[in-house]
């Protein structure tokens, strides 16, 4: 029985409050009742839905859900004959009509046959290669699709280089302004959330590094920049440091300052004072991004997320620095300390790092280990109970066929009809294993072992993770690291760090406590 994997994609906000979503789930299921012959079984394992993802630059194509399904086609995951139904062919690709054709092609070239619902045409290799008018069509829908969407860009890029030009007028670009500025009038502050981001230059110009401003402004209880989460993260207070709203400069995306287009409420000099070495508009916006590991790293004590953190060494003379990354339980940033550098309060977690490269390479060296990983779904299940059977009579067939102080033992017709059983019961188990691996089509585990191999490879990032893992807790007291699979089954176990390395984090910490005393 065929399988049908439907695509969707939107590529604006806007797009996913409409009806887009659903007009284009139902259009597939729709296609699926109206052709009972075809027997097709519409798949719901495997995520196939870009939201917000542009398919004119080939975005969805490289790291959405339509890149991960290629992949997949391309490693053998996905079973051949099998269907992508999608509601045009402009939901699959904006590019240029060649790169468009390519995509298709290697699509049917790997025997996927593809279904635009909204004409109801199929494209396969045959169709392809033996219908000129079929090939014919499919370009110019390209071709059509790819004008449309770059009019499209070059109005939005003219509305916008309208607005650019429109600021010089005193005119407010868009409604979303920094947290401390009024969204209806970006001449006016915020004066409480102003003074907060006064507090965090103040500290800065003291001496203070951003994860100590972070802790001090958790330990008096500032409200945060959206109010959505209690507790100040490091990168809102790099992201408040490197701002250069502070002096009142809006940088648009075309690159040009626009000075004076807020209320200044920092001067220049402390702006400057309290700038990082050699970070850049480029570089502070570079920390914001998503890393491999963000939205997968727990604390195992409190279940608070861990929290990415970073440190540098001083400037030797040669201008470098080394530079460390490490990974904190967020609740150990607003915990108080006592005189010994403990956390006062039980609730939350002692401030404890552990380097995020390590915990990074000791994830991906658990993704080779991983060869055997079966996610725990009743067909699974069955299939490791047959494995088990089959291998329980595999030891029986060779324990009576094994000879004796080098000689085989007289067959009887007794021993010869329960080893025929036994080879009969083996062959039948071995086919019920092929059957249940043909039914259970375990796209999930595609999915895991494309984005594995994806990672492997070196193509390292944090949509492929969340692909691989569910999540992981971080022992930071004893050192330790827990990988879980998306069954919820722990997968690996690594220790981080040995006991002669906590022992010498806790002689820093008292050093480090002793020294502030």
């Amino acid at each position: 029985m065929p399988i049908a994997f439907s695509y969707l994609r939107f590529s604006s906000e806007k797009q996913s409050k409409g009806d887009s979503l659903r007009r284009q789930r139902d259009l597939a299921l729709r296609y699926i009742e109206q052709n009972p012959d075809l027997e097709l079984e519409l798949d719901t394992t495997l995520n196939l839905t870009d939201a917000g993802l542009s398919a004119y630059k080939g975005v969805a194509q490289k790291k959405g859900a339509l890149g991960v399904f290629m992949r997949l086609v391309e490693d053998g995951e996905i079973p051949a004959g099998s269907y992508l139904l999608c509601e045009s062919l402009d939901r699959l690709s904006r590019e240029t009509p060649r790169k468009a054709m390519e995509q298709l092609g290697s699509l049917v070239d790997e025997n996927i046959i593809v279904v635009t619902l909204n004409d109801g045409k199929t494209y396969t290799k045959e169709v392809l290669d033996e219908d000129p008018t079929a090939l014919l069509i499919s370009i110019l829908l390209m071709s059509r699709a790819h004008e449309e969407s770059k009019t499209k860009s070059l109005r939005i890029s003219a509305a916008w280089n309208n607005k650019f030009n429109k600021i010089k007028d005193g005119v407010q670009l868009t409604a979303r302004v920094p947290f401390w500025i009024q969204k209806t009038d970006k001449s006016k502050t915020i004066e409480d959330k102003a003074a907060i981001v006064k507090e965090v230059f103040r500290l800065s110009a003291s001496g203070l590094g951003a994860m100590k401003i972070a802790q001090e402004l958790n330990d008096k209880k500032f409200p945060t920049p959206t109010g959505k989460t209690k507790v100040w993260a490091l990168s809102s207070v790099k992201k408040i440091l490197a701002s250069e709203a502070v002096l009142g400069t809006l940088v648009t995306a075309d690159g040009q300052r626009h000075e004076k287009y807020y209320p200044a409420i920092i001067n220049s000099k402390l702006w400057l004072k309290t700038r990082y070495i050699g970070q850049s508009s480029a570089g502070a916006r570079g920390t914001l991004e998503a890393h491999p590991l963000s939205g997968l790293m727990f604390c195992k004590h409190c279940g608070a997320t861990a929290q990415r953190s970073g440190k540098s060494g001083r400037v030797r003379q040669d201008g470098t620095k080394n530079n460390w990354k490490t990974l904190v339980c967020a609740k150990s940033l607003s915990n108080p300390k006592d005189e010994h550098g403990n956390a006062k309060s039980k609730k939350n977690c002692e401030y404890r790092s552990i380097s995020y490269d390590r915990i990074l390479n000791s994830v991906k060296s658990a993704l080779v280990q991983m060869d055997d990983y079966t996610p725990t779904d009743d067909i699974g299940k069955q299939l490791k109970e047959k494995r088990h059977r089959a291998e329980q009579i595999q030891d029986l067939i060779d324990m009576v066929m094994s000879p004796i102080d080098g000689k085989y033992t007289k067959e009887t017709p007794t021993s010869k009809a329960n080893l025929a059983k036994m080879f009969m019961e083996l062959d039948g188990i071995k086919k019920e294993m092929v059957e249940l691996e043909q039914v259970r089509r375990p796209t999930s585990q595609r999915l895991f072992e494309g984005a594995r191999k994806a990672i492997l490879g070196g193509e390292v990032s944090n949509a492929l993770m969340r692909q691989t893992i569910k999540k992981c807790d971080i022992d930071f007291k004893r050192g330790q690291l827990d990988v879980y699979g998306h069954d919820g089954h722990s997968i690996l176990g690594v220790v981080l760090k040995d006991a002669e390395e906590l022992k010498k984090d806790a002689k820093k910490r008292l050093f480090i406590a002793g020294s502030r005393g």
